[in-house]
């Protein structure tokens, strides 16, 4: 059984990283044009869109998680996704902030609800006495990556030529 503190931890989380991706797709891609010097330049609609998407399966864990009575597999994927918005908050959002002396959007969202609680969720999962931590990072860390590679294709996705602006 899920407690249910851990499932209101979910959903806030949740909300948290839908809020994140709302800043980032409304400004992520002018201020790095502005900021940061890519390869590539990631169109704003299709970044839109392919944020959107990465919002949408963050929810698929908070959902099962929240609806369903041992959702040892969502809490799984929810874990990684928790890692890698805490790890998200710090690198590269608070890091490219300090380097850049600019905020980058996606950095208060991140620092304030994203980080907290993900930190939150994993230790609330930690703390069950039927998981076996070695078990528990491998998983974390598998959903992680998962979500990075979704998180980083989706800015790759979204780039046209530089030089050619919209």
């Amino acid at each position: 059984m899920i407690a249910s503190s851990y499932k209101l931890t979910a959903a806030l989380f949740g909300i948290g990283v839908t809020l994140h991706d709302l800043e980032e797709a409304r400004f992520l891609v002018g201020w790095s044009r502005a900021h940061l010097k890519l390869r590539f330049e990631p169109d704003p609609k299709t970044y839109w869109v392919l944020t959107s998407l990465v919002t949408v399966v963050i929810w698929i864990p908070v959902v099962g998680v929240c609806l369903s009575k041992d959702g040892a597999s969502f809490q799984n994927a929810l874990s990684g996704f928790a890692l890698a918005m805490a790890v998200n908050a710090v690198l590269p959002h608070f890091t490219i902030s300090l380097v850049t002396r600019s905020y980058s959007p996606g950095v208060g969202t991140g620092m304030l609800l994203n980080l907290p609680l993900g930190v939150l969720l994993i230790r609330e999962r930690l703390a069950e006495p039927s998981i076996e931590p070695v078990e528990f990072w491998r998983a974390a860390v598998l959903y992680a990556l998962l979500l990075a590679v979704g998180a980083f294709g989706s800015l790759y996705l979204s780039a046209r030529p530089a030089g050619r602006r919209g």
